[in-house]
């Protein structure tokens, strides 16, 4: 996972031209106002505004810091996960916003399967998504042809750390 991070500018000491360096700073997320207050001089959150972000969800410049904090600890905790491994992914295909994935994260079933046949063969003989099927007739099922089927289905997200469902 790529490093979280956010750069803050005192807007109360703006940028001129003889100054060597814009009054930021970089900061790891989540964010420490104390730590902020010390390196930027600032007493309140309304005189810093955000510059510059490397995060794995969009921000607007005057997001609060609690809510940039409380984003960074839902990637933290989904970190090492399948689905923080793959939430870039998950994200774009279906959901508008991160917060609206936050929201539905626990709706996303991961299987850790290679590909479509996997996955269909998977489904058939372990969930029974069509009943209970004889024995004698498992080892006619084309899981190939069914696995094909599955990966043009927007249900699923097939990702090199398996796949994702989400209904």
């Amino acid at each position: 996972m790529q490093e979280m991070r956010i750069y803050l500018l005192n807007n109360t000491k703006p940028y001129q031209d003889g100054d060597e360096e814009y009054a930021g700073d970089w900061f790891n997320c989540p964010v420490d106002f104390e730590e902020v207050k010390e390196k930027l001089g600032v007493e309140h959150e309304e005189q810093i505004e955000i510059a510059d972000y490397e995060l794995p969800f969009d921000i607007h410049s005057d997001m609060p810091l609690w809510e940039i904090n409380a984003n960074c600890r839902m990637v933290l905790e989904l970190e090492g996960t399948p689905i923080g491994n793959e939430m870039k992914a998950i994200q774009q295909k279906w959901f508008d916003s991160f917060e609206d994935f936050i929201d539905h994260k626990d709706e996303i079933r991961f299987y850790d399967v290679g590909d479509g046949a996997a996955l269909a063969e998977y489904l058939i003989c372990e969930e029974y998504i069509f009943g209970e099927i004889p024995h004698e007739l498992l080892k006619h099922i084309d899981y190939h042809s069914y696995g094909n089927e599955l990966e043009m289905d927007d249900r699923y997200l097939f990702t090199t750390s398996g796949v994702f469902r989400y209904q």
